[in-house]
């Protein structure tokens, strides 16, 4: 396995945060020994690495914050307790963020979700996640998760302490009153966003959203991460994700006599396949 030189590009020290609350996945640890060993070898060796054990991992996320900061690091590299990745992600992810694009502010790789769909922490501008594929190189996101994470030290510099933490969400209407009171507070009585066609459409959506009737409204929390990813996006700071870097998410599943009567069923499918019955 090839990789690019430390030394062609300029890289400062960063932290390699584990974050758990509590257990350690025996296969993302046998990937972070692996990717140590292969930073090391090919000259990435002013990493700290560590792991940050809390119960919320809105707290082990500002904890490895807090410490970066207070260290002097250059670079916070989050990698989630039940997180797969390759000998040389990290130092992949390094070599976008400060060789390819250094105007990159937030670097992550592709990462799956739980689940049999295994839709991949990307979203490109919806507001949810969207399916990506590994192999389509560096894409801008609006947001991504948080499990295979590098966040440079002028973006927590930039955003305030407690960086992650979890956003429960106003209806829109609401949202779309706040700014428009706001905007009249400050334009002596007017809001001249009003005379805006993106501002019409906005508040159209917002007045046809079913939360508009009480009853209905049932808030949908945003997680830390994509929290996180608002506000820095909102200060300015840029978001990729490359898709070459690709992650697994170790699951685990309940097996039941439903799996079992499946499987049977299959058996007996492909034996009748097999002396030519199609059913």
């Amino acid at each position: 396995m090839t990789a690019p030189q430390p030394q062609q590009i300029q890289v400062p020290s960063g932290l390699v945060a584990v974050t758990t609350y509590g257990p350690l996945r025996h296969e993302t640890a046998l990937a972070l020994l692996e990717a140590r060993s292969f930073n090391e070898k090919n000259g990435l060796a002013n990493l700290q690495y560590t792991a940050i054990n809390a119960v919320l991992v809105d707290k082990a996320r500002n904890e490895a914050a807090r410490q970066c900061l207070k260290a002097g690091h250059g670079f916070l590299f989050f990698v989630d307790g039940d997180m797969v990745f390759p000998p040389d992600g990290i130092l992949r992810l390094l070599q976008t963020a400060y060789g390819e694009m250094p105007y990159a502010d937030v670097v992550g790789g592709w990462c799956p979700l739980r689940g049999e769909l295994s839709l991949p922490t990307t979203d490109f501008g919806s507001g949810t996640w969207e399916s990506s594929f590994p192999g389509s190189g560096v894409k801008e996101v609006m947001r991504t998760g948080g499990a295979f994470l590098l966040i440079k030290r002028r973006v927590l510099e930039g955003l305030k302490d407690p960086w992650f933490r979890m956003r429960v969400p106003m209806r829109p209407a609401d949202a779309m009153e706040e700014v428009s009171c706001m905007a009249r507070q400050k334009f002596n009585g007017q809001n001249p966003f009003e005379q805006m066609p993106e501002w019409d459409q906005l508040l159209k959506t917002a007045l046809a959203d079913p939360s508009i009737v009480a009853e209905n409204f049932i808030p949908v929390e945003t997680g830390e991460d994509s929290s996180f990813h608002d506000r820095a996006r909102h200060a300015g700071f840029r978001i990729f994700v490359n898709t070459d870097v690709a992650c697994g998410h170790v699951d685990s599943i309940v097996r039941t006599w439903v799996d079992h009567k499946r499987g049977m069923e299959t058996l007996e499918q492909q034996q009748r396949q097999a002396v030519g019955l199609l059913t």
